[in-house]
């Protein structure tokens, strides 16, 4: 399936989650159905709940119904600011008119726990080093990690950015996010190392835990850091000029 052919002459889809990462179910217009196979199709809302597979996140999942008609969303993509749901029929087939979403919210929570956490474990690393770190990956799925530039730490600075934070997440936190201005948020997020990879001419949005440096990010993240739980620091692996280190989280 060609995606950008998929959406073209189809308005921005408005994402709620960006509002409300919190936010469970929700209504909608679906706008496009496309069929993929006898069981399958992809669906273009006028807005929607369901976070899409990027910046390190995997796809949230979950279903959108009516009153006759079930469809289990198995994953979501992003092209041209329109989101575009792929899935399977559980019951009849989707049909252009209003309808209801509700996301698997567990995934969803331990995304935006995970999410959080790794932007804490940044935070931490730069204090321990004592220079702001720059990220080059992650991934907050299965098997997480965060992926950074330049020669890779001492297990003994791991473990003291591993204290560090598990030493803040039971203080407290509260976790903001502002869309602004690539020039608004040169000055909240100054040396945010990826700010130079986002788009150029659009407004960005920037999380800032408190206490912390802002970042330019799209995920999904809790309120308060408490909610992060415990971070569990896991294996170290390094090249000549980065390093990736993986993590967890636990209640």
């Amino acid at each position: 399936m060609n995606l950008e052919n998929l959406v073209r002459d189809v308005a921005e889809t408005e994402l709620l989650y960006l509002g409300d990462p919190y936010l469970k179910e929700a209504t909608c217009n679906i706008l496009k159905v496309e069929p993929d196979d006898r069981k399958s199709a992809y669906l273009i809302l006028d807005k929607s709940i369901f976070h899409p597979k990027s910046g390190g996140q995997p796809s949230d999942k979950g279903k959108i119904s009516t009153h006759t008609m079930i469809f289990d969303v198995r994953k979501v993509m992003i092209t041209s600011r329109v989101a575009i749901h792929w899935g399977k029929y559980v019951q009849s087939t989707p049909q252009i008119g209003s309808a209801r979403m509700e996301i698997e919210w567990n995934l969803r929570y331990r995304c935006m726990r995970k999410h959080t956490a790794a932007h804490l474990f940044d935070h931490c690393l730069s204090k321990v080093m004592g220079k702001r770190v720059e990220t080059t990956d992650s991934w907050v799925g299965d098997e997480s990690y965060i992926g950074y530039l330049g020669e890779a730490p001492s297990m003994e600075q791991l473990r003291l950015a591993e204290k560090m934070e598990n030493e803040l997440i039971p203080i407290g936190g509260k976790v903001a996010s502002q869309l602004v201005t690539r020039e608004e948020a040169l000055l909240m997020a100054p040396g945010a190392p990826n700010l130079a990879r986002l788009p150029a001419n659009t407004n960005l949005r920037v999380v800032t835990i408190e206490g912390c440096e802002g970042i330019p990010c799209g995920g999904t993240h809790v309120k308060d850091i408490r909610e992060i739980g415990r971070f569990q620091l896991g294996s170290l692996s390094a090249l000549d000029d980065r390093f990736r280190i993986s993590f967890d989280i636990n209640p």
